[in-house]
């Protein structure tokens, strides 16, 4: 796949806001609005575009809370481990889970209301999962970087 300097600004404009005009594309990369489209079009059929959101304002929302839950289950096999993603898979308030390597083997990101909305979350639906062998449990004081865009480099 060969993207030139062209192609990586329109992708880091695009991330930025999914919602800006091919014309504002245009003016910025001295294109005429044709080959912005023809650009998008050949960027989408890549798969380079997944898909257009709307990132929404947590706090706003009531999801004060933001915790970092590193696990660790106790049965590393393929099916035990599988197990384990369906389960998170189906739990709202987490956001985000990644396998890891070092101590722990997976790395979960929750949102919740307040502390006791946390603690109930824990105690009901996360220590619900089988195969856990331990978690520890991090609180976000505050977030320093919180961004959706891929490093680009022109």
């Amino acid at each position: 796949m060969k993207l030139d300097d062209k192609d990586l600004t329109i992708l880091n404009l695009l991330q930025e806001d999914a919602n800006i005009s091919n014309k504002a594309i245009a003016a910025i990369t001295n294109l005429s609005v044709t080959p912005v489209y023809e650009r998008i079009k050949k960027l989408n059929a890549l798969s380079l575009l997944k898909k257009k959101v709307y990132l929404l304002n947590r706090k706003k929302l009531g999801l004060n809370v933001m915790v970092l839950v590193s696990v660790r289950i106790d049965k590393h096999s393929g099916e035990d481990a599988q197990m384990f993603m369906n389960e998170v898979k189906k739990i709202p308030e987490i956001v985000e889970c990644l396998h890891v390597t070092g101590a722990f083997d997976f790395q979960l990101k929750v949102y919740a209301r307040d502390i006791d909305h946390y603690h109930e979350f824990n105690f009901k639906k996360l220590a619900a999962i089988k195969n856990i062998r331990h978690m520890e449990s991090h609180f976000v004081m505050k977030e320093i970087v919180n961004t959706t865009s891929l490093p680009l480099f022109i």
